[in-house]
């Protein structure tokens, strides 16, 4: 079972609220490190964050402390594709480097696209400027509210590598889906996003991985 279902929202903490955002962190089970689920009404179409979520020249712009991200291979058909992505960090903790498959399913009676993102550790040899983060699991949930309305589900669980103490990651977790989410939120208005791209999603409503309808409520 994956970590986005073992995640129990009772033993989650909200950390951050407003009109448009909720941010939880939650424990995980067997780590140190917290992960965070952060919820976001956006005020553009769905097909407008798909698009700038494919478009990973952009993330510079968006993803927070993002230095470069680049496509290592557009695996075949609707298998997703392998990501690079390299996360300035202040001194003197050393950069990360993060390498994931993401690959996106499509529920065909609701319209909702689950992204998966998994980790590619060993997938280029190590680089001895950066560590390289050994595990990593996340998602995005983009579900449609209207023509011009979505709602976006961002979780991530990171087990970061290095000399990293848990309690300093544990107190800055949740900048990563606020200046993320933030961002995200400006950047899809821009007008080359709302084109629609023609991404290859699997479709399939059994592996849409949910759990995430009492984050909605609270």
């Amino acid at each position: 079972m994956s970590i986005l279902e073992k995640i129990n929202n009772a033993s989650c903490a909200l950390r951050l609220k407003n009109d448009w955002l909720k941010i939880f962190t939650c424990p995980v089970p067997t780590s140190d490190f917290l992960s965070f689920v952060g919820i976001a009404i956006i005020d553009a179409p769905q097909h407008a964050v798909l698009s700038l979520l494919y478009d990973v020249d952009a993330a510079t712009e968006w993803v927070w402390k993002t230095k470069e991200m680049k496509v290592l291979q557009e695996l075949s058909e609707d298998e997703g594709r392998i990501v690079y992505q390299h996360v300035t960090a202040p001194w003197p903790v050393s950069d990360r480097e993060i390498i994931t498959r993401s690959q996106g399913y499509l529920d065909p009676e609701t319209s909702e696209v689950f992204i998966k993102l998994e980790c590619m550790a060993d997938y280029l040899p190590l680089n001895d400027k950066y560590v390289r983060v050994p595990q990593l699991e996340g998602a995005w949930n983009i579900i449609p509210i209207s023509e011009n309305q979505c709602r976006v589900v961002f979780r991530l669980h990171i087990e970061p590598g290095g000399e990293i103490p848990s309690w300093l990651a544990n107190i800055a977790v949740i900048d990563t889906p606020y200046h993320t989410l933030t961002n995200l939120r400006e950047m899809v208005k821009k007008e080359k996003y709302l084109i629609p791209v023609e991404a290859p999603f699997k479709k399939s409503a059994k592996d849409v991985i949910q759990n995430y309808e009492k984050f909605i409520t609270q």
